[in-house]
């Protein structure tokens, strides 16, 4: 089968280094994506890969970019289709956590890592203060109506805090922990029960 099936005749070469590098990340991990490697499965030259993007971190980023967005859409859209807040909430955390262990590498690169390219820092943090903002009125509905925006903030935070770091360790030392998916949903699940005081 030739490369042009493969990826579709209206692809431009952008959208095709983009359908190959997501490919191999998805399918072999980061550690074994590299712009030759890409550059091949997309058949084109390097220097033509490097006219989209600057190296594999840049490429990465925009994979996990597009990744992340389509996430927060489908959750967004998952929560949106209940009214109950605990319910809302259960939803999302399960969505994390599947997210989590369907994607181990996208998400340690949108999560964990910390990157030294400034632009990619900059598109990182755009990305988590419009998902925390959107997040908020879900946490603020699960308090007392007269909490201040301090104290939602705080749980949000601390909510994320329990949230990712379930998240890590199911993905890096699930054995050592005693850690499947549904455990993790299920202790993640008991910490906010706690930390919104609910029965």
């Amino acid at each position: 089968m030739a490369r042009a099936s493969i990826y579709g005749e209206g692809l431009g070469l952008r959208e095709r280094l983009i359908e190959a590098a997501s490919k191999i990340f998805v399918e072999e991990g980061y550690q074994n994506l590299s712009m030759r490697r890409v550059a091949q499965e997309a058949s084109c030259s390097q220097m033509a890969m490097y006219r989209h993007f600057a190296n594999k971190e840049g490429l990465t980023q925009h994979i996990c970019s597009q990744l992340y967005a389509s996430f927060a859409a489908k959750m967004k859209r998952e929560i949106d289709a209940v009214s109950d807040p605990w319910e809302r909430c259960r939803r999302f955390v399960a969505a994390l956590i599947h997210f989590a262990v369907r994607y181990p590498d996208h998400y340690s690169l949108v999560f964990l890592v910390r990157h030294s390219n400034p632009s990619v820092l900059a598109d990182r943090e755009r990305l988590g203060q419009q998902f925390l903002a959107d997040f908020q009125p879900l946490v603020q509905a699960l308090l007392p109506p007269d909490s201040t925006n301090a104290l939602v903030v705080t749980r949000v935070r601390q909510m994320f805090c329990c949230l990712h770091g379930t998240a890590a360790l199911l993905i890096a030392h699930p054995k050592a922990y005693g850690l499947t998916k549904q455990k993790a949903i299920g202790d993640v699940e008991q910490t906010l029960l706690q930390l919104f005081e609910r029965k």
